[in-house]
């Protein structure tokens, strides 16, 4: 019998559960909306009015005009329905760990709700809390989905991806920096408006010799030389990496060249670093290459200076230099968290864009606000203002009026179409210019763009704003006076961001346990369980890693978190649909089989009692004094005696209630 035929021929949990809903309001909240958060943010794919999309085929729109907002003839919200602590500590603790709430923890929130505040504390102190955020981050600061054609540009000034050939690791390296950055900064109880600014990066190695690469102009540098069995004078099979570096001759396995091979192209030898050159008889030569692989995981702060020559810099070949360096100097005044190679990629621009789809975008993430034609912000200099677009009164003119004078930060430091380094001769000569929203500054390079962000009046309330959509799926208001209070508590502690999740997450803001002006303007939410958090949470409360690994491709059919062009709110698919069932469904019936009965799982059918209180308590998180608990729990034991009459094989059984509990609304759902 198959596992489909056993798992349909018992009922599932939900329709078992009928009143689970109990202080969650109308159970047709699971399923209301339209699938997506966010009412003034721009629309999903960022199109907006504009005539391009900003990505490399010669528009000149930056998605700054796209509004989203919805349509104006929605239904009000239900009336209000305060959470109970059952659901609300549940969903709090779910959304910052991924943890199973403790039955001492309800308890105290049971007692007195003013307790969830000292465990939201906490909670923001443990190693589950800082994976969380460095998800979160990754995708808030727009840094994920680096891949080997988006990044390639930045070394090679050009598009074509043959013959780079990292490793993949290179490709989370820089992806996973900037989060690490922001955690970092959180960790060390720094001014939260730093991430505009910081020059102190959490880097590897392998990701420094990237930055020392692209520093460059592509095809500028000294000739390197790679060799088997024809060495250059006073090399050989045995040379140190001393030697190959002082010498830029670098020795390869026996079929990488032929007799041998010189090129100053910097992709080509950043590749042979690795391990990696493009041969049709060149193996990977990973162990015996210049870069080892602890450096893609030896991870440190290293801080960015200046270098006005050359000679200042350590080369990019140099790995042995480099792993020893705790400051990297650079001629490109990389700044903040919108000049990594991570975000660059993301927001490519071109000619005729000319860097303005990477400012909005950068506006939008620190500050909620892509350019408005109702910004009467003049900046103190128009220098870059394009002649297309500079006919005042029209709706081009109010928007470009100030993005363009702010582009010019990108325009002195990289090229317009592939973010790749200017050569001196080629930089412009323009003067960069803040204006936006009333925020006027002027500067001279990205760290002077970086500053004028970090002081930009938006900039606390737009974090608290994306923060409530990771724990909502939809936004505050802006107007609630409880809102207000937790963005002002944020500015008066320093710009804190542990005190800002402290605040907020205590708040019935999230949790509904009473009502704020936000419930008279937004239903009360119940959302699904995006991917990122669906795949923490179960590696937490399975004590496993990596359960979305073997399931690449089933997981990824699990909406996720993301930002589109031009909108200033996140694209979450917050509403239930067949869809979502069929993905959950396939998803944890494939880790059902990577689970149960797995040395060190503690989903052992041997022992099916105790399974059954992992499935209950850890998976599903009701804990021994949740009152849900005791009907849950006679659920999952009823399907098992239910498919044991099906199949005599214990593990196929457990397999089946491990699915079922899997796909509950107690993990396909947030604050159920």
């Amino acid at each position: 019998m198959t596992r489909r035929a056993l798992r349909l021929a018992v009922p599932t949990l939900t329709l078992l559960l009928p009143g689970c809903y109990t202080g969650l309001g109308d159970p047709a909240a699971l399923t209301a909306g339209d699938g997506s958060a966010g009412e003034g943010g721009g629309d999903a794919d960022g199109d907006g009015d504009g005539d391009g999309d900003g990505d490399g085929d010669g528009d000149d729109d930056d998605g700054s005009d796209d509004d989203g907002n919805g349509d104006s003839d929605t239904e009000p919200p239900a009336p209000f329905d305060p959470s109970d602590p059952e659901s609300y500590t549940r969903k709090v603790k779910q959304l910052l760990t991924g943890e199973p709430l403790l039955p001492t923890e309800l308890n105290l929130v049971v007692a007195d709700p003013d307790e969830l505040r000292n465990l939201v504390q906490d909670w923001t102190e443990t190693e589950a809390f800082r994976v969380r955020m460095l998800d979160f981050f990754s995708v808030a600061f727009q840094q994920e989905n680096v891949e080997r054609n988006n990044i390639v540009s930045q070394l090679r000034g050009s598009d074509a991806a043959g013959n780079f050939r990292p490793r993949t690791q290179l490709y989370s390296n820089l992806s996973e920096s900037f989060a690490r950055t922001a955690w970092h900064i959180v960790e060390q109880g720094r001014p939260f408006t730093d991430v505009a600014n910081t020059r102190r990066w959490m880097m590897t190695t392998a990701m420094m010799s990237f930055l020392a690469a692209a520093d460059n102009p592509p095809n500028t540098g000294p000739q390197h030389t790679f060799y088997n069995n024809n060495p250059p004078a006073g090399m050989s099979a045995n040379s140190s990496v001393a030697q190959q570096v002082a010498n830029r001759a670098w020795y390869v396995p026996n079929g990488c060249v032929n007799p041998e091979y010189t090129t100053n192209r910097s992709y080509i030898v950043f590749s042979g670093l690795m391990g990696r050159l493009d041969a049709p008889d060149c193996p990977d030569f990973d162990a015996d290459a210049v870069m080892r692989n602890s450096d893609f995981s030896d991870w440190r702060e290293v801080e960015i200076v200046s270098a006005p020559s050359d000679a200042e810099m350590t080369p990019y070949y140099d790995i042995p230099a480099l792993r020893d360096a705790s400051s990297l100097p650079l001629k490109i005044n990389r700044t903040g968290f919108f000049s990594t190679p991570a975000f660059l990629a993301k927001w490519r621009s071109n000619v005729d864009n000319s860097y303005r789809v990477t400012t909005n975008q950068a506006l939008i993430v620190a500050l909620g606000q892509s350019f408005d034609d109702e910004d009467a912000t003049i900046p103190l200099d128009d220098s870059g203002l394009s002649d297309d677009h500079a006919s005042p009164g029209t709706v081009c003119f109010s928007c470009h009026v100030s993005l363009d004078p702010m582009r010019n930060f990108f325009m002195k430091e990289f090229d317009a179409d592939f973010y790749s380094a200017l050569a001196k001769e080629d930089v412009p000569d323009v003067t960069p210019s803040f204006g936006f929203f009333g925020h006027v500054m002027e500067g001279d390079d990205l760290t002077d763009l970086g500053q004028a962000i970090a002081t930009h009046p938006f900039f606390p309330a737009a974090w608290a704003q994306k923060l409530c959509y990771l724990a909502n799926s939809q936004q505050c208001d802006a107007d609630d006076p409880e809102f207000q209070r937790i963005v002002q508590h944020f500015v008066d502690t320093g710009y804190d961001f542990r005190e800002l999740v402290i605040e907020l997450f205590s708040s019935p803001l999230i949790t509904g346990a009473e009502r704020t002006q936000t419930h008279d303007k937004h239903e009360f939410l119940v959302s699904i369980t995006r991917r990122a958090h669906l795949c923490h949470t179960l590696d937490t409360r399975l004590q496993t890693s990596g359960v979305c690994s073997g399931n690449t491709n089933v997981a990824n059919a699990v909406p996720e978190d993301a930002w589109s062009r031009g909108s200033g709110t996140p694209f979450q698919p917050a509403a239930s649909s067949l869809f979502y069932a069929a993905s959950t469904e396939s998803f944890c019936d494939r880790l059902s089989r990577n689970i149960v009965d797995e040395p060190d799982s503690l989903l052992q059918s041997s022992d099916m009692n105790a399974a059954v209180t992992v499935l209950v308590e850890s998976v599903m998180d009701l804990s021994s004094e949740d009152s849900r608990n005791p009907m849950v729990r006679a659920a999952i034991e009823d399907h098992i005696q239910a498919a044991g009459e099906l199949t005599n094989n214990d593990r196929i059984v457990l397999e089946s209630a491990f699915t079922l509990a899997c796909t509950s609304p107690f993990v396909t759902s947030v604050g159920f």
